[in-house]
């Protein structure tokens, strides 16, 4: 977190807040759901499990860790299902240990606003070893000849021989719920991570709702390229530089004594404004088509997507990053007018933009350039380093910004009058009278 990072969203019910906080105080279900409870299942059941540590402490349950007496039991109550739970009892030494959160003050990011953060734990049970090695140096050794030269009786007998050294995989991530906007943020991109991740919140009373982007155009990410493209200013000093990295090196290339202008064409292959006045540039790794049956070519240069879109009067960006930027003017100490661009939010624009099947909208290689040094500058003015919760309360507060600013900033660049609806929407889903109309015809 607080860097480029791939996102995904779903929605979530904002009614469904209080009934959130009552679970965040029970004691039984937030060890059933807590990482000390999931390490505990997937060490001693080899089952793969998914916990949850508060934003402050991701290795919580490492730091106030069970007994080893005590874990086959919490990881037996872990695994049961809810009204299993219910004619359970665990002993005080798991249900009051200081290894899991318990209580709003673990998860709230800020005292006003319904705001929560907390670590999603990954465990898988995995061969963390070379099987292939450990079988070829059983070979050597009993049957004295590589394991593919092995008969396919020999083969079995190495097999059943040779086992791989297995433990716990650990990976996690951030989640960010946000009910005054209803939407949950979570940093991951695999869809039986993120279905895991439902199935979290759904033990934790939260309802999710399934959302992706949606416009009411066909293929819309390209067309907003093809129009950002279409709007492109500075064109001239964009091709010129595509033509000079045909016949020089990136060294020998002589920088333009204009710097915004020559940070814009050394970074990027377009560059316009928008009806809100922002700026927005793509830049790669993009991926041009030359003409409309021709498969997209992928490109990394901001000068190779410059000369593949002057290569036929078809050519069109398919795919890219786009960076909005906001024109800040200032007068430096000699009084001189000077303006610089402020990259505000940077992400990637394709057709992967959703993840239909579990319901997520996405953003792909989001970044805020400017949060850290921000941040920074206001340590460096007020001497003071911010709590943990003020550093992912502003990330949560940055990114909801930047969401809605590309809501907004697409529907003016698709021209969508004001009835049309565009944005992250929830998705329909049909009802059976049209389920059985699909089916007939």
């Amino acid at each position: 977190m607080f860097g480029r990072g791939n996102w995904a969203i779903v929605g979530i019910a904002k009614d469904s807040l209080e009934a959130f906080k009552t679970s965040l105080e029970e004691r039984s279900l937030m060890i059933a759901v807590s990482q000390l409870g999931a390490s505990a299942v997937t060490r001693h059941i080899k089952l793969d499990a998914h916990g949850i540590n508060p934003f402050s402490a991701p290795r919580l349950d490492e730091q106030h860790a069970v007994s080893l007496d005590h874990e086959p039991e919490l990881a037996r109550y872990a695994a049961s299902e809810p009204q299993e739970r219910a004619n359970q009892t665990l002993p005080p030494e798991i249900l009051e240990s200081e290894g899991y959160g318990l209580g709003l003050p673990h998860f709230e990011l800020h005292s006003s606003l319904p705001w929560y953060g907390l670590w999603v734990v990954s465990n898988q049970w995995k061969d963390i070893s070379d099987l292939a090695s450990i079988k070829e140096e059983h070979s050597y050794a009993a049957l004295e000849r590589p394991y593919k030269f092995l008969q396919a009786t020999d083969k079995k007998t190495v097999d059943q021989e040779t086992r791989g050294v297995t433990a716990a995989v650990r990976k996690q991530f951030p989640l960010l719920l946000d009910f005054n906007e209803g939407r949950a943020y979570i940093e991951n991109t695999n869809k039986k991570t993120i279905s895991a991740v439902v199935e979290l919140l759904k033990k934790l009373e939260v309802e999710t709702i399934s959302v992706a982007w949606i416009y009411n155009r066909p293929n819309w990410p390209a067309e907003i390229l093809n129009k950002l493209y279409e709007g492109t200013q500075f064109h001239s000093d964009f091709q010129k530089r595509a033509d000079e990295a045909t016949r020089f090196t990136a060294k020998e290339i002589e920088k333009l004594e204009d710097k915004e202008l020559e940070k814009i064409v050394a970074n990027y292959f377009s560059m316009t404004q928008i009806p809100s006045e922002l700026w927005v540039g793509i830049s790669g790794p993009a991926q041009i088509r030359l003409h409309p049956s021709s498969q997209p070519i992928g490109v990394k240069a901001p000068t190779s997507a410059t000369t593949l879109l002057g290569m036929t009067d078809e050519a069109k960006p398919v795919s890219g990053v786009i960076t909005f930027q906001e024109r800040i003017g200032f007068r430096n100490k000699k009084g001189e007018e000077l303006t610089f661009r402020k990259n505000m939010l940077s992400v990637e624009i394709n057709d992967q933009i959703n993840l239909t099947d579990v319901g997520a909208a996405m953003l792909r290689g989001f970044d805020i350039p400017a949060f850290r040094k921000d941040i920074q500058r206001d340590i460096r003015q007020t001497k003071q380093v911010p709590s943990i919760d003020q550093f992912w309360s502003t990330w949560l507060h940055q990114m909801s910004y930047a969401v809605r600013m590309m809501e907004e900033s697409f529907r003016e660049i698709l021209e969508l009058d004001g009835e049309e609806k565009g944005g992250i929407l929830p998705t329909q889903t049909p009802s059976s009278e049209e389920i059985l109309e699909l089916e007939n015809v």
